[in-house]
């Protein structure tokens, strides 16, 4: 019998440093895992990723990733610009991906799933988190291509991530068991042979 091994592996966006500009493209790794993360305008072009920590504003979180062309200076993802996930596909694993989210009243997330690299066009909608400081969960189905964050509404950050995923197949004791069994079998049968 053979068990799948699961961990938790959970990303702050705070790994490169805080409140800091990340450039346009920043990877992450954390528990063995490397997520590639890129800023883009939604106008087309690029934006440069911001790794804010400013700890809890009225009430939500200001931590997480966002971006330096919002507008207000708050370095939070707009409607004008996104942020894009590249799904990890090294280590090859199926995994949970949940994406965790800054959003105060008044704002809200949107959380997308595409196949083309540094748009929105053509991207479907996963979910949106209107909610303080919520998460949307990626289905499976979803997780070969890239994830997109945008702001529905106002201002927002990507506080987190988290994957829980199956990582090498570990043998359960009883395995082990059978296989001491099996061999010492053997082992008797081939001395007992040689009588």
């Amino acid at each position: 019998m053979l068990a799948v091994h699961s961990e938790a592996v959970s990303f702050t966006f705070q790994e490169n440093g805080s409140n800091v500009d990340l450039g346009p493209t920043s990877v992450f790794t954390e528990g063995g895992l490397s997520l590639t993360v890129s800023g883009f305008l939604t106008s087309g072009g690029t934006t440069h990723l911001y790794a804010k920590n400013s700890g809890s504003v009225g009430g939500s979180s200001e931590v997480g990733l966002g971006t330096t062309s919002d507008p207000t200076g708050e370095h939070e993802i707009t409607t004008s610009n996104f942020i894009q996930l590249t799904v990890p596909t090294t280590p090859a694993s199926n995994f949970q991906l949940v994406l965790l989210t800054s959003v105060q009243s008044g704002e809200s997330a949107q959380v997308f799933f595409t196949h083309t690299p540094g748009t929105l066009a053509g991207a479907i909608l996963i979910g949106t988190v209107s909610n303080t400081d919520n998460s949307v969960t990626v289905p499976a189905d979803d997780q070969n291509g890239y994830i997109d964050v945008t702001a529905g509404k106002a201002n927002v950050l990507l506080s987190g991530i988290v994957t829980t995923g199956s990582g090498p197949t570990v043998p359960e004791p009883s395995t082990y068991v059978l296989v001491v069994t099996g061999l010492s079998l053997c082992a008797w049968l081939v001395r007992r042979g040689r009588k």
